[in-house]
């Protein structure tokens, strides 16, 4: 494991910020490919049904009468007609759903990879990519990653058919004891889960296959919790703000229904356009953290890195703003030959008379680094802004 990884924190406040920051300025990169891609199944579904309703015909019904309760606790009866489905119709119908299921699914999961991407590429500052290079490259990823999802999923129920099973020995021996060991293999579960949760990222970045699981583990050794609490916060948040909006937009389709039945049918059309584009931004608003989170752990990207450049970007004083229109840090690379951040000697000499910034070193070259014209402040020195870079 390198010395960035050992080192690098996951604060969760900048985690979160950075991650919410990054869906406010680049709402395309993250936001229109997932459009674009999940309007597709939708696309597809809707030739299935016209399929269907061709390929199945004619539905026989057969009517019954059956006794339903009702909410002050009596019954009546209730006359339906119920479809009676040839084998015939059956086997087509359940063809059908399966492939648009599968379908569905698949362009779901391509787009959640195009956040993915999106994201990183933002965070490395990189250009956005296209809409058509961007698609093509979620829909290229998503083979591998549907089949690590599958092995992923199966080893998760695999451990908890194991964790059941020994609770299940354990309540035919001891009785009482088994409720302490349940809850003890559901916090082992828990925690293995956070430990690996990141596979995703790490292997959408690294390309690094099955071994994205041990590299997901390695990467969040000693920050379970900071890690716990930035998935914690996360699924908050998204949770709230989601339960929020979706109640204010069934509240005003339900106030406009109130008006008329017509006005009521009309208001379904921007209610389905606003509540499908607030589940983009919830999407996006999920993974952008975590992404974040990914790239801090695996010392891509450290705490100390973005807060250095956002007091550049603001003078040095004051609280870094987190949401100002500016170019994303995180451009510049450290060199191998360069000590990490924190490190007692963070100019090391690459050998030839020089400092690992790129320039002679100097007299006034301090324990803190190159000193800056004028002295330069602790956020210069950290960021080691190099002549190319353009001043704050």
């Amino acid at each position: 494991m390198s010395t960035a990884e050992q080192q690098s924190p996951l604060p969760v406040g900048i985690t979160l910020d950075r991650g919410f920051a990054l869906l406010r300025r680049h709402p395309r990169a993250l936001l229109l490919p997932q459009l674009v891609l999940q309007l597709i199944p939708l696309l597809w579904v809707g030739v299935l049904v016209v399929i269907g309703l061709v390929l199945i015909g004619d539905v026989a019904t057969t009517r019954e009468v059956v006794r339903e309760s009702t909410l002050l606790g009596d019954s009546e009866l209730v006359t339906r007609d119920v479809s009676d489905f040839t084998s015939g119709q059956t086997t087509t119908l359940v063809i059908l759903v399966v492939l648009g299921a599968i379908v569905y699914l698949w362009f779901f999961l391509a787009s959640i990879v195009s956040v993915v991407r999106g994201a990183d590429r933002a965070l490395e500052g990189k250009e956005h990519l296209k809409l058509r290079p961007a698609m093509r490259d979620a829909l290229r990823e998503t083979p591998k990653l549907f089949g690590l999802g599958l092995l992923f999923y199966l080893l998760a129920a695999v451990a908890f058919v194991a964790v059941v099973a020994v609770v299940a020995i354990v309540a035919a021996v001891a009785g009482p004891l088994a409720i302490l060991v349940g809850i003890a293999g559901f916090l082992l579960l828990v925690w293995a889960g956070v430990r690996v949760f990141l596979w995703p990222f790490v292997h959408l970045s690294e390309h690094a296959g099955v071994d994205a699981y041990r590299r997901a583990w390695r990467l969040s050794k000693g920050r379970f919790w900071s890690l716990a609490g930035v998935l914690l916060l996360v699924t908050i948040v998204v949770s709230v703000v989601s339960v929020v909006v979706s109640l204010v937009l069934q509240l005003l389709v339900v106030g406009a229904a109130s008006l008329s039945d017509a006005v009521g049918v009309v208001a379904i059309v921007p209610y389905a356009i606003f509540s499908t584009a607030f589940s983009l931004v919830v999407v996006a608003g999920y993974i952008a953290p975590l992404a974040v989170a990914y790239r801090t752990l695996s010392g891509r990207d450290t705490a100390e890195l973005w807060q250095a450049a956002q007091q550049m970007q603001t003078g040095g004083a004051g609280a870094p703003d987190l949401a100002a229109p500016a170019p994303e840090p995180g451009v510049r690379r450290w060199d191998a030959s360069e000590a990490p951040i924190g490190s007692a000697d963070p100019t090391p000499s690459t050998g030839d008379g020089s400092s690992a910034f790129g320039r002679p070193a100097s007299p006034g070259d301090g324990p803190d680094g190159p000193s800056a014209p004028g002295g330069g402040s602790d956020a210069e020195r950290l960021w080691g802004r190099g002549t190319d870079e353009p001043s704050a």
